[in-house]
């Protein structure tokens, strides 16, 4: 019973962070909600835990990209894209750990295929106008930052060092967030105070950033990696699950197959990678 209730914080986890594009998109004010999102977590994350180490730093700086560019994604390119996109992470986490020393192997090779050709499908689809361009590129960045940071989080807590590239990093990816929406093109706070964007911030904040962490690492103390990466798949589907029931982003066949491929490759990783 102990296992099952671990299984079902990893799956809350995993749902929990399936509404964030959805929240970004009810905002109306994406830049807004993102700010209060990472500033509500950094001043939470400063109470419980302070890092100045430089693996907080960097984790910080790809975090705080991530809060910016998954929100711009899902709101540009749609709710669904932007989590698919989000999770070509892989791709960069394999080319990442190459810095560290890592060799891929066939396996790793074989999902890049995968993930290069569902790339390819989903900006064929999406870049046929100058907004899905932008959601397809900041999609591709959140992908990157998501990916780069794993790579980092995986290095740095192998050192005993995971509350320092989780909560450590909070503080600086806030200030991250606030720079780049200073300088993103088309993702500026607006002018007039919309208070649906503070309270999607509010809800990311606690929902979306700091209780779904909580129940991962307490799910991971009963639950394997390999379980909790294949209950984690689920979050990309039952994203664009929510994209399609309350925004009515329904995804074309060609959307369907690449999203079909990005989970194959997830899958592959958890089932056959041995680690």
């Amino acid at each position: 019973m102990r296992v099952v209730k671990h299984k079902l914080y990893v799956l809350s986890a995993a749902v929990l962070w399936s509404t964030i594009g959805v929240a970004s998109v009810y905002s109306t004010d994406p830049a807004l909600a993102a700010l209060v999102r990472a500033w509500g977590a950094g001043a939470v994350s400063l109470i419980v835990f302070r890092s100045r180490s430089f693996s907080s730093i960097i984790s910080g700086v790809f975090l705080g990209a991530l809060f910016i560019l998954f929100s711009l994604s899902a709101v540009s390119a749609g709710v669904g894209v932007a989590a698919f996109l989000l999770y070509t992470a892989p791709l960069w986490s394999t080319l990442g750990s190459l810095l560290y020393g890592e060799k891929p192997g066939r396996l790793d090779a074989l999902s890049l295929v995968l993930l290069l050709l569902a790339l390819s499908m989903i900006g064929f689809e999406t870049c046929k106008e100058s907004q899905g361009l932008t959601g397809f590129a900041a999609g591709l960045g959140s992908g990157i930052s998501y990916g780069l940071y794993i790579s980092i989080a995986r290095n740095y807590s192998r050192r005993n060092g995971a509350l320092n590239v989780s909560l450590g990093a909070m503080p600086y990816a806030a200030l991250i967030t606030t720079i780049l929406t200073l300088v993103v093109p088309g993702f500026r706070v607006k002018t007039v105070v919309n208070y649906a964007a503070v309270a999607a911030g509010i809800y990311l904040a606690i929902f979306c950033t700091i209780l779904p962490y909580l129940l991962l690492s307490k799910g991971l103390e009963k639950v394997k990696a390999s379980t909790a990466s294949l209950i984690g798949v689920l979050e990309p589907v039952l994203a664009a699950v929510w994209g399609v029931f309350f925004l009515g982003q329904i995804p074309s066949t060609n959307l369907t197959l690449a999203y079909a491929l990005i989970t194959f490759s997830s899958l592959m990783q958890v089932f056959f990678k041995q680690y």
